[in-house]
């Protein structure tokens, strides 16, 4: 594992509004904001719930895209590595994750540039 999260994606939100389900990610210290399914947003929601240290709630976790890959040669199943980090803590949890969800975290993970996501980003006002 890294010894720190310097370029990783990390997951600040995911949210339900009007029936459509939507993620929030920071990249490159910019807020990015994109459509997922159901199971996506139930994935990332699930992810962003671990407590692997300290079960205070005022205490702030982080987490963070490691990388996902297919979990079983055949399957629609993907499963992702989440980086959780509780200030100088670290540790990994796979979670299951749909393919749609998978898709768009390795396009955001492979991204050259990251002007090519400036029409998902979020405005700063």
């Amino acid at each position: 594992m890294r010894d720190n999260h310097e370029g990783m994606i990390e997951f600040a939100d995911a949210f339900e509004k009007d029936g459509h389900y939507f993620a929030i990610v920071e990249n490159a210290s910019r807020r990015f904001q994109f459509g997922v399914s159901k199971d996506g947003y139930r994935a990332i929601r699930k992810a962003m719930q671990i407590r692997s240290f300290d079960m205070m709630p005022e205490r702030q976790y982080r987490y963070f895209y490691v990388s996902s890959q297919r979990a079983i040669i055949g399957t629609e199943n993907y499963w992702m590595e989440v980086r959780i980090e509780l200030e100088h803590d670290a540790t990994k949890e796979r979670i299951e994750i749909p393919q749609d969800l998978h898709a768009n975290l390795l396009w955001f993970n492979r991204l050259e540039n990251i002007e090519d996501a400036a029409y998902l980003e979020l405005s700063t006002s």
